[in-house]
């Protein structure tokens, strides 16, 4: 664990995972109909939690579903803002006029751009989808 994140995997699952997630450490994906994880491809998406390791297509995956974590970000985020996982994985601000994208949480330390690691805390299992 790492990167002086002080990082808090209160409830983690292993899940197969159907993408190379070995450069998306910290991404957000979805479950496929086949109960394989993948990432994100719409805002639609219903995430089922965080990528918290590294592993390639049909790895085991560590899925983050409660817990405190670091995670890659597509915009700034600013320190109590609620959250979603966008297209691609990446955390984004949770819109609340866009009734198809999920809030999954909370940002508790901000990053400024697209590509930058903030900190948060996810509750994927309680995801909702309007204001």
């Amino acid at each position: 664990m790492g990167m002086g994140y002080n990082e808090k995997l209160i409830w983690t699952e292993s899940m197969k995972s159907g993408d190379d997630f070995s450069s998306k450490q910290y991404y957000g994906c979805k479950m496929e109909s086949d109960g394989v994880v993948a990432l994100t491809t719409n805002d639609a998406d219903i995430p089922v939690g965080l990528i918290v390791n590294d592993p390639e297509d049909g790895e085991d995956a560590q899925v983050l579903i409660v817990g405190r974590a670091p995670a890659v970000v597509s915009e700034a985020i600013d320190e109590g803002e609620k959250v979603r996982i966008a297209s691609g994985g990446k955390v984004a601000l949770w819109e609340t006029t866009d009734t198809t994208c999920h809030c999954v949480g909370m940002c508790v330390k901000a990053a400024e751009n697209d590509g930058e690691m903030g900190v948060f805390l996810f509750n994927f299992p309680s995801a909702i989808d309007t204001a």
